[in-house]
């Protein structure tokens, strides 16, 4: 269902219009997934999410990257399905490689998840070691949570105090691995670094000024780890 059937799909957040999106499904077809970025969130119709092509997945990714907002939406206690407006149930699930949460109809209609969620369910974020932490503090001093937008003070904390999730950053790992498979007929490959990761962070924040150890000094790890390989990903995804 979405807007790629006739049917707009108003968001469960904010209760706007979504923005469609057509992909790639597997085995084969399209599917629709409408985005809110506002709300930075994603509402996926009954099996989408699992049903999308490793392709499918990248440019989403990059779509992410693409819809951040200046500021973003908290979303309100209740949330009600865009297609039968029950209210939406907060789920927590797993992979073989990763715990996340989304907010689901009880009467199978589909899901709410996230950006963050989603980048997490596809793997491409892992939790900061307490060695990355460390390094972070000498340069950061206070960040944004990327699941809830909490100030995080890494100086007192190493999760969130309101939502309770661990520091994170995107993972060069797992963005190699589907940029793989999009491109599984290209005989030569970028390797990213993973041992890289918080340098190049680092690199970015600096370069934009955010580097002063102040307490109005709020960064996004994940944000800025976007930053960091979207180029890639566009590059790769343009060749």
């Amino acid at each position: 269902m979405g807007a790629a059937d006739g049917v707009t799909t108003s968001c469960p957040g904010c209760g706007a219009a979504m923005q469609s999106m057509s992909l790639e499904r597997k085995p084969l077809g399209k599917l629709a997934v409408d985005l809110c970025a506002p709300c930075q969130a994603l509402w996926f119709d009954a099996f989408e999410s699992v049903q999308l092509t490793p392709g499918s997945v990248v440019k989403l990714f990059a779509t992410i990257n693409d819809l951040r907002p200046a500021q973003r939406h908290p979303l309100p206690a209740r949330l009600p399905c865009p297609r039968c407006s029950a209210p939406l149930e907060l789920t927590q699930d797993q992979t073989s490689a990763a715990h996340f949460s989304y907010h689901r109809c009880p009467f199978r209609h589909g899901r709410f998840t996230p950006f963050f969620q989603f980048l997490r369910e596809k793997s491409f974020i892992r939790t900061l070691s307490p060695a990355d932490l460390e390094r972070l503090k000498a340069h950061i001093q206070v960040i944004h949570c990327s699941s809830c937008g909490a100030p995080v003070d890494l100086e007192r904390q190493t999760t969130c105090t309101y939502c309770h999730a661990p520091i994170s950053v995107l993972d060069p790992d797992a963005v190699q691995q589907a940029l793989a498979q999009y491109s599984a007929q290209e005989t030569a490959r970028r390797t990213i670094d993973p041992v890289a990761l918080v340098d190049g962070v680092l690199q970015a924040q600096s370069a934009s000024g955010a580097a002063r150890r102040t307490p109005a000094t709020v960064i996004d790890l994940v944000a800025l780890g976007l930053d960091v390989i979207h180029d890639l990903v566009r590059e790769r995804r343009d060749a």
